[in-house]
């Protein structure tokens, strides 16, 4: 028995520095290399947060984030001058990161707050997106701001690591006491049903999600966006560490949409009056746009 045992743990070894080597080289391939010679571009959409990526009532998967992964593949195949086909891959907040870091997909667009943390495993583009954390709750609530959770259950996305630590903070510097029950949902849209059947008492998330829930419920008025920004956050695309070079072409692809105008129709396109969610864009917003449109 000792026998076996020693070469099971002997064998779990070498599968894991196998599994280990295999990763490191995936990681290390150079990423606009392989998209060339293979001609596909695999992106990780999310399914369930309007309008960043959601499947819509004509079961079609769109959204803010799929928009511009187009723009995205169009240059790729502009820079290739050939045709290079575009796999979409489910994430959500859990499965974004582990995705893009494992090889499973080239680069996530989502709703992705950019942080020094999330620096240390993942590289981001250059933000594309900003917005602030609130609270979603009914019409009659008698929650307006932060201070208001006190003892209440709060919903959030499992994966949002920004905004968890954000209501910590919150809760640590006493805005919150005594301390609210945090309950984590894997997509926003399940933390809004937990929300519509009562089982929290708010849904905590960045203004633009929020937005998005409260404009596509059936009855959008029984809802109320309430309490001032607890953090601002500036979403941006992820990729693998170490690939430069895709980094670089994606950060040029933003750039040329920011300049162009191509980015402003996108934003009005999902934003604007007429869109799904209308967001105003702000003045910070606004001003962040034009500091990345650099010269060519």
């Amino acid at each position: 028995m000792k026998i076996n045992r020693f070469f099971s743990i002997r064998a779990c070894i070498v599968a894991l520095m196998i599994s280990s080597i295999l990763v490191s080289a995936a990681a290390a391939e150079d990423i606009l290399a392989k998209i060339e010679s293979s001609g596909v571009v695999k992106m990780g959409f999310r399914e369930g947060s309007v309008p960043f990526g959601y499947i819509d009532s004509k079961t079609e998967w769109v959204g803010f984030g799929l928009d511009i992964g187009y723009e995205i593949h169009k240059a790729l195949e502009q820079k290739f001058n050939k045709p290079i086909k575009l796999e979409k891959i489910a994430i959500n907040p859990k499965t974004r990161i582990p995705l893009v870091v494992n090889g499973t997909v080239d680069i996530g667009i989502g709703s992705t707050t950019i942080t020094l943390e999330r620096e240390n495993v993942i590289d981001f583009s250059l933000p594309y997106f900003l917005t602030g954390t609130q609270l979603l709750v009914p019409k009659d609530s008698t929650i307006q701001d932060f201070k208001d959770l006190a003892g209440k259950r709060v919903g959030m996305g499992s994966g949002s690591t920004a905004n968890i630590k954000g209501l910590d903070q919150a809760i640590a510097s006493g805005l919150i006491q005594p301390a609210c029950e945090k309950l984590l949902f894997e997509e926003h849209n399940k933390g809004f049903l937990a929300l519509q059947q009562g089982k929290i008492n708010a849904y905590f998330t960045d203004a633009s999600i929020l937005a998005g829930m409260k404009a596509k419920s059936p009855n959008p008025a029984d809802w109320k966006i309430v309490g001032n920004y607890l953090t601002y956050e500036p979403y941006g695309i992820l990729m693998p560490e170490k690939q430069g070079k895709w980094r670089d072409f994606v950060n040029a692809t933003l750039v040329r949409l920011f300049k162009n105008g191509r980015f402003e129709e996108i934003y009005t396109k999902w934003f604007g009056p007429n869109g799904e969610v209308p967001l105003p864009m702000s003045a910070e917003y606004k001003l962040m746009l034009k500091s990345l449109s650099f010269p060519d």
